[in-house]
């Protein structure tokens, strides 16, 4: 039905134009054009046969529980309030006016906030800085939670994981690590200590190369993962950016890896437009539609089908699995986004035992 809606709205529009013309001849070229303009169809939003909406719909069918569900996890003892805000608004509060950005490594001031806010939301990108100045934090945070509108949060990464799993499992601290959830600063810094592939690189130019991540995953498990030679048990790295995630996994260890990959991509548009399910209109695919898998040896290109929206690819033991993520133009909340992501993906993830 709408399909012939919109077609009889197109005959009646060439009709209108053509009287016009027929009507006026001389008529001139620029006016013609501008009332075309006017008379043109407003594209329709996206619905379920939008790469959106097929996306979606995919990840619905592909997000399937663990057979081996989890019944104690362990987390880290770390917990604070997240205050959610305007960045401007607070700079505004602080007394502070928009200026040039400049990273720094260590805040010591207002100012230093200021230029580091301007810098990192100049890329789009989120940051953690600390803040050398009790004192000045203290006021600054003190501030920020007397402004009206700001919202408090539990935070902390094993605040929000165990919210998560607590309705389902028991928790009990030890310091094994299997699993880390990493974005892309923190992969990024992590090559650069020991430096790994890509460390010249200063920062991330944009969205962050497929093939470049997918080397320092692949570094991280093979040089410092689990082996029969090392004595560390990590054998999983979720990473996560904001417009598509890679989960890498040392083979043998891990299960329901495409179901996992596609939980934390999912919650990532639902949590950010505070949503239950993904509205096709109120989110975007801005993921790369194709890539290589590597920039350190031969890799393969891959092209990203909405429909299939989980691509696979192994190397020497290690394999990955990515998705796009459903970017919210909107967003409402994204504190506490990336802990949900991991927390999620590590929910619907099926760990292999060893004895």
């Amino acid at each position: 039905m709408a399909l012939w809606r919109g077609s009889a709205y197109a005959g009646f529009l060439a009709l209108a134009v053509g009287c016009v013309l027929l009507l006026e001849p001389q008529l001139p070229g620029s006016a013609l054009r501008s009332l075309w303009s006017s008379l043109q169809l407003a594209p329709a939003p996206p619905g379920p046969g939008s790469p959106e909406g097929r996306l979606a719909a995919a990840w619905d069918a592909l997000i399937v529980r663990p057979a081996r569900r989890w019944r104690r996890v362990a987390v880290g003892v770390n917990a604070c309030v997240d205050v959610v805000l305007s960045g401007v608004k607070l700079l505004e509060a602080l007394g502070l006016s928009p200026g040039n950005g400049k990273d720094h490594t260590i805040l010591h001031s207002r100012n230093d906030l200021e230029e580091a806010f301007i810098h990192f939301m100049g890329k789009g990108v989120a940051a953690e800085r600390f803040f050398s100045d009790e004192e000045a934090f203290h006021d600054i945070a003190q501030i920020a939670s007397e402004l009206p509108g700001a919202q408090h949060y539990v935070g902390g990464n094993a605040a929000l994981i165990g919210q998560k799993f607590a309705a389902n499992s028991d928790l009990k601290v030890f310091p094994a690590v299997t699993s880390l959830g990493l974005n892309e600063q923190e992969l990024l810094f992590l090559s650069q200590a020991a430096s790994g592939p890509h460390s010249s690189l200063s920062s991330w130019n944009g969205v962050p190369d497929v093939g470049m991540v997918s080397d320092i995953l692949f570094w991280i498990l093979k040089e410092h993962g689990r082996s029969k030679s090392r004595a560390s048990d990590l054998t999983r790295i979720h990473f996560h950016t904001l417009v598509y995630h890679i989960l890498a996994t040392v083979d043998g260890h891990w299960a329901n890896q495409l179901a996992a990959v596609a939980a934390g991509a999912r919650v990532a548009g639902t949590q950010a437009c505070a949503t239950e399910t993904i509205d096709a209109s109120r989110v975007s695919l801005r993921a790369p539609r194709e890539f290589m898998t590597s920039h350190s040896e031969a890799g393969s290109r891959i092209v990203i089908d909405p429909s299939r929206p989980v691509a696979e690819w192994h190397r020497e033991g290690v394999s990955f699995h990515f998705t796009p993520v459903l970017v919210c133009k909107d967003p409402i909340r994204t504190v506490g986004l990336g802990d949900a992501i991991s927390a999620e993906g590590l929910f619907y993830s099926e760990a292999r035992p060893h004895y």
